[in-house]
């Protein structure tokens, strides 16, 4: 049954042509390949380009926009990770209201190994899913200057299954710099951090990413030489330094080439021209290649969280279908 239901979708799967951008210009160009389930599935390729710690940059060729911006959408909202929830102040003597030292804390990056994160995932108990971390400074009075309370103050309390199981686990803030507070003579902060596991799309403090974001790779074709002084003036006109001069042979003039196409924007700066000049040249995007970038909070490395993102997109796929078998045996029935 399943396998005749599926027949029936792929049967009523349609080829959607791209629409066009720009259509009253004709200096656009743009690809009008149609999409396709075997070109996806065999024509992907994927170019890492930088990686750090924190920040990824790498190029897909033969991946569409949709979904390209379902994992932006992913990365940003549906990664859990965990981060501060509640804050319990024992004493705060400082000149910070509980609310602000609570919601400052709230914000700090906090690392969990990934292999935790998963078993809290799937042990969904309350004793697991919840870490505790210290705050204890106590500025005393016989000092005579202000001291300041960075995030590396946070301990990690252990206790419970902590003490046995998971004791090895590193669990710490991202960055040691953060400032919290700061402490005249005489003024202690004592509280007690729980972090949960959470979303971002409950709040930004559980989305593992500073930003992400993917961008279209340009096409710039020039249809005719341009040489001499127009050559100058559209190297000069480029807001982005796009275009560059190259010396002919047996000749004085310079000519225009493109020499960095991907820091086009396509802001048609360099096809702006009166309606009765013939255009020189032509723009557009490469639907076939785009360049992601993920920026992380420091709480998980970049490639974990393509990994992840990517995960969750083939679950939200097998979810789509899993909805249309059932309403084809509703239609059969």
């Amino acid at each position: 049954m399943e396998i005749k239901n599926s027949k029936k979708i792929l049967k009523s799967v349609k080829k959607i042509p791209l629409k066009k951008s720009f259509p009253k210009k004709k200096n656009f160009i743009e690809n009008k390949n149609p999409f396709s389930i075997s070109d996806f599935r065999y024509g992907i390729n994927v170019k890492v380009i930088k990686k750090t710690q924190e920040e990824m940059i790498f190029q897909i060729k033969g991946f569409d926009f949709s979904f390209s911006n379902a994992l932006r959408r992913i990365l940003l909202s549906e990664v859990s990770i965990f981060g501060i929830e509640k804050v319990l102040f024992f004493d705060n003597s400082s000149i910070l209201n509980d609310e602000i030292i609570a919601h400052r804390l709230g914000m700090v990056p906090i690392f969990v190994s990934p292999h935790f994160i998963d078993y809290s995932i799937k042990n969904k108990t309350q004793k697991f899913l919840k870490i505790i971390l210290n705050l204890k400074v106590i500025h005393p009075s016989y000092f005579f200057r202000n001291i300041s309370i960075y995030s590396n103050s946070l301990k990690w309390k252990k206790y419970g299954i902590f003490k046995s199981l998971f004791k090895n686990i590193p669990i710490k803030p991202v960055f040691k710099d953060i400032l919290i507070a700061k402490l005249n003579p005489g003024q202690k902060i004592i509280c007690e951090c729980e972090s949960l596991i959470g979303i971002g799309s409950s709040h930004a403090k559980f989305s593992p990413v500073g930003t992400t974001f993917y961008k279209i790779f340009p096409k710039i074709k020039i249809i005719s030489e341009i040489l001499g002084k127009e050559a100058a003036f559209l190297v000069q006109k480029c807001p982005v330094k796009v275009f560059e001069l190259e010396e002919i042979s047996n000749s004085s003039q310079k000519k225009l080439f493109v020499s960095s196409p991907n820091f086009c924007t396509l802001c048609k700066e360099c096809i702006n021209f009166p309606e009765n000049v013939a255009p020189k040249i032509r723009i557009g995007r490469n639907n076939q290649k785009i360049t992601f970038i993920i920026e992380t909070t420091g709480v998980l490395s970049p490639e974990i969280l393509f990994h992840r993102a990517i995960f969750l997109l083939v679950g939200k796929c097998n979810h789509s279908l899993l909805s249309l078998y059932k309403n084809f045996q509703k239609e059969e029935l």
